[in-house]
């Protein structure tokens, strides 16, 4: 039977730690996409801290009231058309106890007046609470391209 030193089970339960944050982490980004795709704003409130802070191109939204109206106006009133989001290649840098920044990637389509294809970046401050769930601190969403396909994207 193998045994360990306080020393190695407190280096493995950090190590743990670690890989658990990352984890919800990247569950949480995943479950980010899925409410927006749905519309589920009650569920999207729920991925956000009360002192969030988002970054949307030229705006930015101070705590957990303004992020939830932004969200409510862009997706209900300014584009309302059916989406899919598509996340890829997350990356986690943990910076904190309890706390991880996750760059990843997203690819979108949207159906409405015309056919969307769009892509971006989200740069993410994730915090787990004490109640064990992760949440959004901070979002950047950073839109490259959003494209009419019957136009394309490509440049003159």
């Amino acid at each position: 039977m193998t045994t360990f030193t306080d020393r190695e089970v407190a280096a493995l339960t950090e190590r743990l730690n670690r890989l658990e944050t990352a984890e919800r982490a990247r569950e949480l980004t995943a479950h980010y996409a899925l409410c927006l795709d749905r519309k589920d704003f009650e569920a999207l409130a729920g991925l956000f801290t009360e002192d969030a802070v988002l970054h949307a191109g030229p705006d930015t939204c101070t705590g957990h009231a303004a992020v939830m109206a932004f969200f409510h106006s862009a997706i209900e009133v300014v584009d309302p058309s059916v989406k899919k989001h598509l996340m890829a290649n997350p990356r986690v840098t943990h910076t904190a106890p309890d706390e991880v920044r996750v760059d990843s990637y997203f690819l979108y389509t949207a159906i409405g007046e015309a056919s969307v294809l769009g892509w971006g970046s989200y740069a993410d401050v994730v915090r787990i609470g004490e109640d064990g769930m992760a949440r959004f601190s901070e979002k950047r969403i950073t839109v490259d391209v959003a494209a009419d396909v019957r136009e394309g994207w490509a440049k003159p």
